[in-house]
């Protein structure tokens, strides 16, 4: 049965579990809070359900938390980030803001990550660069272990779902664009398994290369494979997906095929608008583009056009409120760490 918390509870669980763990004070505090934001935006499969599976790489030795992070400027726009298999959201908040102080400066920056921990939602890097009002591109990929998409007409895993995002100030809400350049990230597959509900039409193959709604097709033995983006033109997809993989891995110098090989390879692209014309000259650009958009009468069967970004702020407020639904499995996970760490997981 699915529980549901306030987000100032699941932080403090969640931090405490990480501390717990082994963590530092800040670093437990900052992972739980990334993974707490992501589900009040409504993407529980990169939120609360991934808690287990970051205490289960503390104990892999795959993610180490207090690890020093390491920037290196490698020009005056450019830097590489070394996160030392830290949370991913220690790492990748050191990499964009570096790629916000670059960009400040030289007005535009590009900031690659070597052995950062899992990233999780994108949007959340951009939206932060955004509200400083700097326009941000990311893109993450993932090594071979994580390589669960098929590529265009392929029935073996070769990709990762390799996600972009982008960031846009604006007068009020930024836009927060953050999609995987396959068909579905894998996190939501495990959402609808925990859930026991069929996977929408589209989504995997079966390790036959057969089209299946059984989310445990897709887990196996033996294993199936994500779709890219698109559908009949999913070669566009998987087009973006090898952008990605090039930007996360082979700009990097750090090769995604190896079996040892791990962590997300996240790379930062951000502008100053400023450079091009005044800040407040662009906020009003893109407020009426905004409007623009939206004038467009809806189709039949929506009641209206929505901007990248509205539909996670609304449930961000509502939830706010609400709370936020834990799986029975995930909090089932938790309550086993929590045992083993000698936690309780009352709160205050």
């Amino acid at each position: 049965m699915t529980k549901i918390f306030s987000a100032a509870t699941v932080r403090e669980i969640g931090a405490n579990l990480f501390r717990a763990a082994g963590a530092p004070e800040d670093e437990a505090a900052q992972a739980a809070h990334s993974l707490v934001e992501s589900s009040l935006m409504g993407h529980d499969s990169h939120g609360v359900l991934r808690i287990p599976e970051y205490l289960q790489y503390i104990v892999d030795g795959t993610l180490q938390p207090g690890a020093a992070i390491d920037v290196r400027h490698t020009s005056d726009t450019t830097a590489v980030v070394d996160c030392r298999h830290n949370f991913g959201a220690v790492g990748g908040h050191q990499a964009m803001q570096t790629a916000v102080d670059i960009a400040r400066r030289h007005k535009t920056a590009c900031v690659g990550t070597r052995r950062c921990g899992h990233v999780g939602r994108l949007g959340e890097y951009v939206e932060e660069a955004a509200r400083a009002d700097l326009i941000a591109l990311a893109t993450c990929n993932s090594p071979i272990n994580g390589h669960f998409v098929l590529p265009w007409r392929g029935r073996e895993g070769r990709l990762a779902t390799n996600p972009m995002a982008y960031g846009v100030p604006s007068g009020g809400n930024p836009i927060v664009a953050d999609f995987s350049t396959s068909v579905t990230p894998e996190g939501k597959i495990r959402v609808y398994r925990n859930q026991g509900k069929p996977l929408p039409e589209g989504w995997i193959l079966d390790a036959a290369g057969n089209a299946t709604t059984n989310a445990t097709d897709f887990y196996g033995p033996p294993r199936g494979g994500i779709l890219p983006l698109g559908g009949s033109a999913g070669h566009k997809g998987f087009a973006l997906s090898l952008l990605v993989e090039i930007l996360g891995s082979v700009l990097q110098g750090v090769g995604s095929t190896e079996p040892q090989a791990l962590g997300n390879g996240v790379c930062f692209i951000v502008i100053d608008p400023s450079a091009f014309c005044p800040m407040e000259r662009f906020r009003e650009e893109a407020d009426q583009s905004i409007a623009y958009i939206k004038s467009s009468p809806p189709a039949p069967g929506f009641d209206e056009v929505l901007v990248p970004g509205e539909i996670e702020f609304r449930t961000k407020r509502r939830r706010q409120v609400e709370g936020i639904p834990i799986d029975e499995p995930t909090w089932q996970a938790m309550e086993e760490h929590a045992a083993r760490l000698g936690v309780s997981l009352a709160t205050n």
